[in-house]
């Protein structure tokens, strides 16, 4: 079939410089992948340096009480216990369970209840509410400097920075107070040079359920009865850790609350008579255990308040501050004010909470100089925040309440103030994230410009045909000849301008505007780019307005929401697309192709939708299947597992038998090495499994975790070792058979069988080193799904192919009945549409392996495949392999789209690399476009209620998954397509000798 092609004018051929010039075409090809890489971080970078700003903080410092500057209130206690149990959610220790209660944590840990029943006066149990995101390094800042967090705090959480604005610990260090601090290590990096005392333990190693909590019980008590400190401080990790571990519904947590219950029993024991307790956790957890995001479960924190002598519950037995049933709400931040005035400290000056009334209502003198003290403080802080709507929600509370009096309406001062103070708070929570619009317009353009870029790439290679790498050098060679150029001067005189000539955003900023304005320039230099272009089949079609709809659909955060169900849908559209097609193939056996891996293809999309975690906005119209009930890892897939390592490797050779490829090094690389490394992966996790056994000799426990440990490092030794070498070193998959005339004498004739998917079946085993490494590190439900992506794959690529048949022999019929006069090894030029599929199936993985774009549903467990503890920078590797592994599998698949049954040609002559360049820029624009469409209408909806909770995290998801498949592609074509064709020429060398 004949391909259409741009013609390059002479000059234009002339301008590519030497060294682009003298570039093979696959260093182009990879030049190109990584400057299109480079185009969408600048962009990604702008972006988020714009949407995604820190909270502004302000650097003052509250004013330590003197003579001349008194505490507000006189202070109830000289000393506190501060222990955090941290995820200790609020059902944990609330005297009112909810019906039917747990046996795994509920009315287990009861002291606190206990004690309130026993002593309302001088004990108090809260509801705190802990702002999103909740995780614990923002619940730290939360309660020490009584600020807000912002969502790009959440990221912060690996990588905890010294707290520089007012807060708690160094308004104590600052009046001479000594605090001692044990446990989670975050503390000493928010304070690294405040404590007096620390022990701190590592905060991430969440295979580890009591040794930080030994740790801290080891030093607390030896401190309690020597004293000599002010504030006492432990944070507790085995609550959190057993979450993250295996959920809160297992006998592990009911042992870990039990442990905890006694903790604070012999605390209490040992209290004075002058030391305040405060037992609180610093956010809660989901049903299986994690948090990180804004559900209920994940924002309600237990908050329990204690005195062994002087009373703090003031409004005991009075409805006032009562709730009907349950636990009163209070903002968690609250109890920065309350615990600074209990104490005598300055209120730290970014400070947003109120106080807790129960405290302070005993005399309404002192409630009302307590209520009074904070927001004088407020408004402190919001005069140097300089912010209109904040000042204004402040001055309209102040003007309702003179306005009360004038009119004879009785309201006390201090809950006017309160109401104040909570109406400050609510316009600053609607402005927690500072907005810079220049940044994001240019980000939004940048991205734009990369999706425009990309498109006219794609077009370029498309239409170029076999002098596809003619466009792509002189479309290179005009962006760094011109687009640097001009992008480097730009970005001095911004330098310049700014009096900082070394702000390397604006710099690189200027150089990738100016670049792929270039790139999208360069088309206008050849005839016949776009023109080509705008005419096509229905099929060429359907990909890009697949593509549209789902750009589209990102302006609604309903379809944001369901997306996983919207990305099945589409790709069974195509699926069934393709069936209808099958009906005009001109031969029986091709509309018996189409038909039956169509509706394979359909089958399996829809069969793969069906594991899904379930957003907290799809209730109640979702069922989560990639867990238990109870929120715990779906270990009842164990019994598949012999299953899925019988059947998939049965598979992949009876796939590589029909091209007569299961030959040379595909069995051994297929039924031995590959089946047993995904055995390995598949046995590290049942040992996962086994060391959370309720019927495990615990005995026994070292053993698994060793035997767990060796294994996974065995395989990761396999996947990085063994199976590249054989890859590289073997020969193709190919069968050699030679036949001898009629004498046996001479060997008369050969027969090379494999030959017509030699690239194709070469190049398919090094994508099965991709899925098994993606395998180990999934869970093994998340294991069967990339089993079933891998075989969608394979519909996908014989579903083509047939289609491609079909086209070929359509072209080769001639006007009459029954004459055809096909081209002998025709090759039909791959479309858009074929690269869409692809597409959709790496996102239905990612959301099919147990995946959403929430925080909440990060797979923590994968950090520690191979590892014991947390291990920079590996274990976080790790997670984004887990979270965008399958993405980049499918990634690493692309190339198939060019190879698969196409058999090697005398001089190189077939454009597999131009094929596999234009499906790779296909597939990119398809990401491209949905990040640019995220990143729109998340700037777009910036003010919008869901934006934090959906747009935000959508453009997070798109913007990441973007550069992981522009890396994987990288390695795609730079490494797999890369040997596989050096195997290929050598071995058409041989052949011809």
């Amino acid at each position: 079939m004949a391909e259409s092609r741009g013609t390059i004018p002479a000059a234009a051929r002339r301008v590519a410089s030497a060294w682009i010039a003298g570039l093979s075409r696959t260093a182009l090809a990879l030049l190109l992948l990584i400057f299109l890489l480079f185009i969408h971080l600048v962009g990604l970078a702008t972006f988020t340096h714009g949407f995604l700003l820190t909270r502004l903080t302000i650097p003052s410092t509250s004013p330590a009480y003197n003579v001349t500057n008194p505490a507000p209130v006189t202070a109830t206690h000289s000393k506190a216990v501060v222990i955090i149990i941290d995820a200790l959610r609020t059902d944990f220790i609330s005297p009112f369970p909810p019906n039917p209660p747990s046996p795994f944590h509920h009315n287990v840990l009861t002291l606190p209840a206990e004690m309130t029943a026993a002593h309302p006066d001088r004990s108090m149990i809260f509801d705190s509410f802990s702002d999103p995101p909740t995780t614990t390094m923002q619940r730290i800042k939360g309660i020490t400097t009584g600020s807000l967090p912002t969502f790009i705090d959440a990221g912060a959480n690996f990588a905890s920075t010294a707290i520089e604005e007012d807060n708690l610990i160094s308004q104590a260090v600052a009046d001479n107070r000594s605090v001692v601090f044990m446990g989670d290590d975050t503390w000493l990096n928010l304070f690294p040079s405040s404590f007096s005392q620390a022990y701190p333990y590592d905060s991430f190693n969440v295979e580890d359920l009591h040794t930080v909590d030994n740790g801290v019980i080891e030093h607390l008590f030896p401190h309690l009865e020597k004293g000599g400190w002010d504030v006492l401080i432990g944070h507790f990790l085995g609550v959190d850790h057993v979450g993250h571990r295996v959920g809160p519904d297992r006998d592990t947590m009911r042992d870990k609350l039990a442990q905890m219950d006694a903790v604070l029993r012999r605390v209490v024991a040992e209290l004075d008579d002058d030391t305040l307790l405060v037992v609180l956790g610093d956010h809660g957890m989901n049903p299986k255990g994690d948090h990180g995001g804004d559900s209920p479960l994940e924002t309600s924190a237990a908050l329990w308040m204690y005195s062994k002598s002087t009373p703090i519950n003031h409004a005991a037995g009075s409805s006032a501050y009562a709730e009907e049933e349950g636990l009163r709400q209070i903002n968690q931040i609250d109890l920065v004010p309350t615990l600074a005035l209990m104490l005598g400290l300055p209120i730290p000056f970014n400070n947003l909470g109120n106080i807790i009334p129960e405290v302070f209502v005993d005399a309404p003198e002192t409630f009302a100089a307590a209520a009074r003290a904070v927001t004088n403080q407020i408004e402190r802080y919001i005069n140097a925040y300089g912010n209109a709507a904040v000042l204004k929600a402040f001055t309209d509370s102040r003007n309702e309440y003179a306005e009360a009096l004038e009119s004879g309406v009785p309201i006390l001062a201090a809950d006017a103030d309160m109401n104040t103070n909570t109406r400050v708070l609510e316009a600053l929570r609607e402005l927690w994230a500072q907005f810079s619009v220049p940044h994001i317009v240019l980000g939004v353009v940048l991205l734009a410009l990369g999706v425009a870029a990309t498109v006219a790439l794609y077009l370029g290679v498309r239409n170029g045909g076999p002098r596809w790498d003619q466009y792509v050098r002189m479309a290179l060679d005009t962006a760094v000849s011109v687009g640097t150029g001009v992008g480097s001067v730009a970005g001095t005189f911004a330098g310049v301008y700014t009096r900082d000539p070394l702000q390397g955003l604006q710099v690189f900023l200027s150089v990738a505007v100016g670049t792929a304005s270039a790139v999208l320039a360069a088309p206008l230099l050849v005839r016949g780019t776009w023109s080509a272009s705008l005419t096509g089949t229905l099929q060429q079609a359907i990909g890009p307005i697949i593509l549209i709809l789902h750009t589209l659909s990102f302006a609604s955060n309903s379809f944001v929401m369901w997306e996983d169900r919207m990305v099945v849908f589409f790709l069974v559209s195509l699926a069934l697309f393709h069936v209808l097609r099958a009906l005009i193939a001109p031969q029986a056996s091709l509309r018996l192709r189409i038909l039956g891996f169509g509706i394979l293809l359909a089958v399996l999309a829809r069969t793969l939708g069906l594991s899904t975690v379930c957003r907290e906005e799809q209730q109640p119209y979702c069922t989560v299947t990639f867990y238990e009930a109870n929120g715990s890892p779906k270990w009842s897939v164990y019994g598949l597992i012999p299953f899925m390592l019988m059947i998939f490797p049965r598979i992949i050779g009876a796939v590589l038998g029909w091209s007569k490829s299961y030959s040379g090094p595909a069995p051994v690389f297929v039924s031995f090495i590959w089946r047993a490394v995904i055995l390995m992966g598949a046995i590290y996790w049942t040992f996962e499994w086994m060391e959370t056994w309720d019927g495990l000799n615990p005995d026994r426990i070292p053993l698994v975790k060793s035997v767990k440990l060796w294994v996974a490092r065995f395989a990761m030794s396999a996947i990085f070792g063994l199976m590249p070498y054989i890859w590289a070193s073997s020969g193709l998959c190919l069968d050699i058979e030679r036949e001898k005339d009629q004498t046996g004498e001479r060997e008369d004739e050969v027969t090379v069988l494999g030959f017509g998917n030699a690239f194709g079946s070469t190049y398919f085993l090094f994508v099965l080193m991709g899925f098994a490494l993606v395998q180990l590190v999934s869970t093994p439900l998340a294991q069967l799904v990339l089993g079933g992506t891998i075989v969608a794959v394979v519909a996908h690529l014989e579903l083509t192919d047939s289609q491609r048949d079909a086209v070929l022999l359509h072209s080769g019929f001639s006007g009459e009945p029954g004459a055809f006069e096909g081209p002998r090894d025709a090759l039909v030029r791959p479309s858009f549409t074929d690269a869409v599929p692809l597409a959709l199936l790496a996102l239905i993985a990612f959301f099919s392996t147990g995946h959403q774009a929430v925080l909440a549903t990060i797979q923590w467990k994968s950090a520690f495949v191979g590892f014991e503890t947390v291990t920079y920078p590996w274990s976080p590797l790790l997670v984004i392999l887990n979270t965008w592994g399958p993405i980049a599998f499918i990634a690493l698949c692309v190339p198939l789209l060019a190879t698969w049954n196409v058999s090697p040609r005398p001089n190189a002559s077939v454009p597999i690399l131009a094929h596999t360049v234009q499906m790779a820029l296909a597939f990119i624009t398809y990401f491209a476009a949905i990040t640019l469409a995220s990143a729109v209408t998340a700037a777009w909806l910036r003010r919008h209620l869901m934006v934090w909770k959906v747009f935000a995290p959508r453009f997070m998801l798109a913007g990441v998954t973007l550069v992981v498949v522009d890396l994987a592609l990288i390695v795609a074509v730079g490494f797999g397509l890369r040997v596989t064709s050096w195997k290929v020429w050598r071995t058409f060398k041989s052949l011809s000798v």
